[in-house]
């Protein structure tokens, strides 16, 4: 077991991990950060029904967890995959809001994270190397030893 949840080639936590971290960088304060997930994929449906696991393995990615909501709004299977606003605040408290609408297809997203992560598995196999492999750390949201 390399850990838990991919991190999807480029998924809505890609994305907002990756705005996170670029209002830090530019010296921004987030104010609150939210994710609503409303799709028509397993993973969705995973994110209604197993919510507790779910949500903390979402926020295990995100790089400011304590401000951001998720909200697993429902499962549609017209939607497919979309879902991530952002609030925050700029030299003189200035406001900035963020809404993003990412559409993307979650099982092409995944799929070669997961030929990367068999290839890994198997080359620490190969090496007689067990246990975590930190270098799978980057393609899951809960790599081993993260809380779900």
């Amino acid at each position: 077991m390399l850990g838990d949840d991919l991190a999807s080639q480029f998924g809505t936590s890609v994305v907002h991990n990756a705005l996170l971290r670029l209002l830090e960088e530019r010296g921004l304060t987030l104010v609150s950060s939210y994710q609503v997930n409303l799709g028509g994929t397993e993973d969705f449906r995973n994110l209604v029904e197993n919510s507790n696991t779910k949500k903390q393995s979402k926020l295990n990615a995100l790089s400011a967890a304590d401000k951001v909501e998720l909200a697993p709004l429902g499962y549609l299977p017209q939607l497919r995959s979309q879902k991530v606003a952002i609030e925050a605040q700029g030299w003189g408290e200035t406001a900035i809001s963020l809404d993003v609408k990412l559409k993307v297809h979650d099982p092409s997203g995944a799929a070669g994270v997961n030929i990367d992560l068999v290839r890994m598995a198997a080359s620490a196999l190969r090496a007689g190397r067990g246990g975590y492999l930190a270098e799978a750390s980057s393609l899951l949201k809960s790599p081993p030893g993260t809380a779900i």
